[in-house]
């Protein structure tokens, strides 16, 4: 747990990375150098390592193996009717901060597919390595038209200064201790007023020191937190968005393990309810490990595997919509200014005073009137608030791309960030999402309850009532604002006899 996080600003200017061709000398054709390749990590570390198709002289096949090299399964662009593969990799590269582009045996290239990767890399700011295994590369034309396209001579090294100057990431080691579920004895399932007493009497004083250590970490943030929206004047909306965010973002849906999200569930509703807000859990609904079910949707496993998506729309739609557990309806609403140019935080559209927003109205040709957004719609209380949301470290390279790849299209920061691919002026791209992220959901092995339609009967909860859609619906939490102490029960003054009503009875029949 960390103190209360800031409001999203401007992330500091980068300054623009140099680009450059090198290549390495591997006449020899060693195998030092696939064992070096296969250790230099993926596209976390900044590297894309290309290996082109042997017997490919085209463009279009030599863009499948870009996309390969960029973690996308060899199948999905023909699968997902992905046009134009070397527009979709270059927002791919630009959103996952690629620096060193790899290219193994690049002498078999031709000069249109080596012109090709060094515009490629030229727009990525990122470095082109070659791994030569021919004699004299300076005096080739892939060579010659590799130099033009990145206007940078290029340099010769052997393999020996290959391995200094791009060496492999140390990887961490595995995580151990609390990180762990096994470690992690049971805890009681007592509400928040008794919860730490609870685990006292229960549990032994090792494990104890670790559940009270957790437990105020969490508290002592969220009274930070609270202080600081309530210096910002943030109090006044409604607290359901705030505290949504506040437990998706930075407490329970980020938590490593089920019990710490419980322990921080427990000081979180603690914490709320002496600043008058009381945070109720109905653990009984979720089933046999309720504690599983506090946990975000979107995984480190679920973000690696969207990864694998070509298309830049459905995996940032199917991202945020696992995120928040929200369908498609209000992403039209956002805008390139509103997504970070890191994917790392989206600010959404703010609740204005009586609960609606201008953008409810049309605004697309032939666009019916859309109904007003409430303050009591649980889904627009929790997507629209003053605070943005923050996305998951795993995640954020999605958001990064299809920015990247929006600005590709020649739009500017004001323009929608979701749009309809075939008609984006005229055709709102809510239903164009909602069946893209299906589709996206079904390629991943999942079935997300908030996707399913009203006349589904697992999309409901009692009888043929469609189920309320939100992230904390779908964890049974609800929250209720307590009435300050001065309206609680303070006997009135009677009024005077005189000024007392008098009403006429009717007469006696």
């Amino acid at each position: 747990m960390t103190s209360a996080p800031s409001p999203a600003s401007a992330p500091p200017a980068v300054p623009p990375r140099t680009t450059g061709l090198v290549i390495v000398d591997n006449a020899g054709d060693d195998l030092a150098a696939t064992r070096h390749l296969n250790a230099l990590g993926h596209l976390a570390d900044g590297r894309a390592i290309v290996r082109p198709t042997p017997g490919a002289s085209d463009l279009p096949t030599l863009g499948l193996d870009v996309l390969v090299a960029l973690g996308k399964h060899p199948h999905a662009a023909r699968n997902e009717r992905v046009t134009d593969g070397w527009t979709i990799s270059r927002a791919w590269l630009e959103g996952a901060g690629v620096t060193d582009v790899i290219v193994d045996r690049a002498h078999l290239l031709t000069a249109e597919q080596a012109a090709a990767l060094a515009a490629l890399a030229a727009e990525a700011e990122a470095t082109l390595w070659l791994l030569w295994s021919d004699s004299d590369p300076l005096q080739t034309p892939a060579v010659h038209q590799a130099q033009q396209a990145l206007q940078a001579p290029a340099e010769v090294i052997d393999l020996w200064e290959f391995h200094q100057r791009l060496p492999a990431p140390a990887r961490p080691p595995l995580a151990a201790g609390p990180g762990q579920e096994s470690v992690w004895p049971p805890l009681p399932a007592a509400d928040f007023t008794t919860f730490l007493a609870a685990c006292r009497r229960r549990l032994a004083r090792a494990d104890f020191a670790q559940v009270h250590a957790i437990y105020h970490d969490a508290a002592d943030a969220t009274d930070d937190w609270l202080e600081a929206i309530t210096l910002t004047g943030q109090r006044t909306a409604p607290p359901i968005g705030a505290i949504t965010g506040w437990l998706r973002d930075h407490t329970v849906g980020c938590a490593p393990t089920p019990q710490t999200a419980l322990i921080r569930l427990r000081a979180v509703q603690a914490a709320l309810f002496v600043h008058g807000i009381l945070l109720r859990w109905q653990a009984d609904a979720l089933g046999a490990d309720p504690a599983r079910r506090l946990l975000g949707d979107l995984t480190p496993h679920i973000a690696a595997r969207l990864h694998r998506i070509c298309r830049t729309d459905a995996a940032a739609a199917t991202t945020l919509a696992l995120h928040l557990n929200h369908r498609c309806r209000d992403f039209d609403l956002l805008r390139l200014a509103d997504v970070a140019p890191d994917g790392s935080a989206i600010r959404t559209p703010a609740l204005e005073p009586g609960g609606l927003w201008a953008a409810s109205y049309p605004r697309y040709p032939g666009d019916k009137i859309k109904h007003p957004r409430h303050i009591d719609d649980v889904t627009w209380a929790e997507f629209a608030f003053t605070e943005p949301i923050r996305i998951p470290e795993h995640a954020r390279p999605i958001f990064a791309a299809h920015r990247a790849w929006r600005r590709q299209c020649g739009a500017s920061e004001t323009d929608p960030y979701f749009v309809h691919r075939k008609e984006p002026k005229r055709r709102p791209p809510a239903a164009m999402l909602n069946s893209l992220v299906k589709r996206t959901c079904a390629t991943l092995g999942l079935d997300p309850f908030w996707m399913h339609g009203r006349n589904c009967i697992y999309g409901t909860d009692i009888g043929v009532t469609h189920r309320t859609i939100g992230w904390t619906v779908e964890r049974g939490l609800t929250v209720h604002p307590l009435a300050p102490v001065r309206d609680i029960g303070l006997p009135r003054p009677r009024q005077p006899r005189g000024e007392r009503t008098r009403w006429a009875r009717r007469p006696i029949a």
